[in-house]
């Protein structure tokens, strides 16, 4: 202590200072997850209108990489995916009939990771007719066809 300051050197020596530091980086360069974890910040959220429900602004569609290896047998790296996906507080799953089994094996892998129930489901039904109308029946059929290869009681979006 110098005029009544206290300075670092009074806390620390130049070895302690150094070890401490050496080892703060090397646990940081070790631990990816863990560096990952502190450079997070909390997701952005947005209140939907309607409802009042806030949902993180960023989600996950499924029409290209899930659709992909939705047809593969190996689906470890979805199910990774979808569990950081949830980990990190992502909600929002977009999903479609249209985009092969992603619809499917989405809703199976979140079954398996039991987070099938923290996600918000959107999915769309593709039944305009030529001329623009839509099929009543059709968008009914697609939609509980939906329903089953989600595996859910409720979608939250259609």
């Amino acid at each position: 202590m110098r005029n009544g300051t206290t300075t670092l050197g009074d806390l620390l020596t130049r070895r302690e200072w150094l070890r401490t530091a050496g080892a703060s980086g090397a646990a940081l360069a070790l631990i990816p997850d863990l560096r990952a974890t502190l450079a997070t910040p909390d997701l952005i959220v947005r209140a939907v209108p309607s409802t009042g429900e806030e949902l993180p602004i960023v989600g996950l569609g499924s029409s290209a990489t899930f659709r992909r290896v939705a047809g593969s047998d190996d689906t470890g790296a979805l199910a990774r995916v979808l569990s950081t996906f949830v980990e990190q507080g992502a909600r929002v799953f977009d999903t479609a009939p249209s985009y092969g089994d992603s619809e499917e094996v989405a809703g199976r892998i979140a079954a398996e990771l039991g987070v099938a129930d923290r996600i918000f489901w959107a999915t769309k039904a593709n039944v305009a007719r030529r001329g623009g109308s839509a099929d009543p029946a059709a968008a009914r059929a697609q939609i509980e066809r939906s329903f089953e290869r989600l595996g859910v009681d409720t979608i939250d979006l259609v």
